[in-house]
């Protein structure tokens, strides 16, 4: 989705006692009970994908409206497969189009349709990303971002992932589990932390948004 101008990125940590099978219909079930811009309502929905030979289920869904993409994906489940607690075993479903697109309401999709995506994927982590702002907020090509790479060589954090949050993106959503983990307390915490600095911050599924 790299020549979308917004991205809209939805994060789950699998459940390896949920087939892909169970997992794959839950959230076409969920997704399917919102309308558009990004839900499934009154679509063909997608066959449960496969890993094949990986460790991938990658599927998409044909949206109605031009210049919208969707794709999402969940990870393999075997018993010898070990998960480790890091965003790189999470299941995604992510979003883009670009901003130029008119039949797309950016306000109304961040306002109402992101928590509702949030809530159907049960996301343990959401944001909305401009352009490349997180490749730039980061340190972008150069990697110039000293706090940032000294972060990154810490082997005990996740950086951006499952105990860590660094980037601060346009609109984004943490559980209840990564606002504890990653700033050491609760959502009602960051909220009240929040207020006068952004504006917006709500609880969400036992979360903030």
């Amino acid at each position: 989705m790299s020549a979308a101008d917004i991205e809209l990125w939805f994060y789950a940590r699998p459940d390896k006692a949920q087939s892909i099978n169970q997992r794959h219909a839950e959230v076409m079930d969920r997704m399917s009970r919102i309308g558009a811009p990004l839900g499934f309502a009154g679509l063909e929905l997608p066959a449960t994908p496969s890993c094949g030979d990986g460790l991938v289920a990658t599927y998409t869904i044909k949206l109605p409206i031009r210049g919208l993409r969707c794709v999402g994906d969940y990870a393999y489940r075997g018993d010898r497969y070990i998960y480790e607690d890091r965003a790189s075993f999470d299941e995604h479903l992510r979003f883009g189009f670009k901003i130029s697109n008119k039949a797309i309401d950016y306000t109304l999709v961040v306002n109402e349709y992101l928590p509702k995506v949030i809530e159907a994927f049960k996301g343990y982590r959401a944001h909305v990303s401009y352009d490349l702002y997180g490749l730039y907020y980061q340190g972008g090509l150069s990697d110039d971002n000293a706090v940032y790479n000294r972060l990154r060589e810490d082997k005990t954090l996740d950086v951006d992932g499952r105990n860590n949050i660094y980037t601060l993106y346009p609109a984004q959503f943490w559980d209840a589990e990564l606002c504890q983990s990653a700033l050491g307390y609760s959502p009602d915490e960051v909220i009240a932390r929040l207020v006068g600095k952004c504006r917006k911050a709500v609880r969400l599924m036992g979360g903030s948004i």
